[in-house]
């Protein structure tokens, strides 16, 4: 049963929580002025036009992986500062991210008003979850992640350039800590913070208590990763 949870875990994460990744960082490229992704094809929320084969096996069997991004050349953006461009491009796609969770969110609290079934409310509770794990994952401050993207645009370049060599090494410490490390820890917790935030918003929006597995989901599907 356990196993056939991280099927499922990788599919969702592959088919609704990366694509509004990409999606979302594609587009505000294009929005800057740079076609390149419209001309490989990558502004679609289209899993397949984001999936790297052997990273979707990844996420699927493991329940973390990667998929293709779109190249984006920002002497393409309209914009003078270069930078500031490549800073929204970067911060798009954790935003979109949390926004898609916002909406989970919603549909969490209220579904259960209107008769849907905890089967679909888990699943839900699933998609929220991730993008949220997702959002705060790659905002940290590591190379080639969203996080470590911004912070390269405030380094020195010589700097910049010392720690691409350095990279593919940062980031395989980077997912040891994730996984055997205090870093898991450390994103479970800003991650339950965010959550705890959007539900207190949602419910006191619409007036009431949502749904009471909620706190429950987040702390069993913790164990997945």
């Amino acid at each position: 049963m356990f196993y056939l949870l991280k099927l499922a875990v990788g599919a969702l994460m592959a088919f609704t929580v990366f694509p509004v990744r990409q999606f979302a960082r594609n587009w505000m490229a294009v929005k800057l002025g740079d076609d390149t992704p419209v001309r490989e094809g990558k502004l679609t929320l289209n899993p397949l036009a984001h999936t790297d084969p052997i990273g979707l096996l990844a996420m699927i069997l493991i329940g973390f992986g990667w998929g293709r991004s779109a190249s984006i050349n920002p002497n393409n953006f309209k914009c003078r500062n270069k930078k500031l461009g490549m800073i929204a491009v970067s911060l798009a796609g954790p935003v979109a991210n949390l926004l898609f969770a916002l909406v989970t969110m919603v549909i969490i609290v209220l579904g259960p008003r209107f008769g849907m079934s905890s089967t679909f409310v888990t699943v839900f509770e699933y998609i929220m979850l991730l993008n949220v794990r997702l959002a705060v994952f790659l905002l940290l401050p590591v190379p080639g992640f969203d996080g470590g993207d911004i912070l390269m645009m405030f380094l020195p370049p010589e700097f910049v350039w010392r720690i691409i060599g350095y990279m593919q090494i940062i980031q395989l410490a980077v997912l040891l800590l994730l996984f055997v490390g205090p870093l898991g820890s450390l994103v479970d917790f800003i991650s339950g913070w965010i959550i705890n935030l959007m539900y207190m918003l949602v419910t006191l929006v619409s007036g009431g208590a949502g749904t009471g597995t909620l706190m429950q989901c987040i702390a069993s599907a913790a164990g997945i990763f």
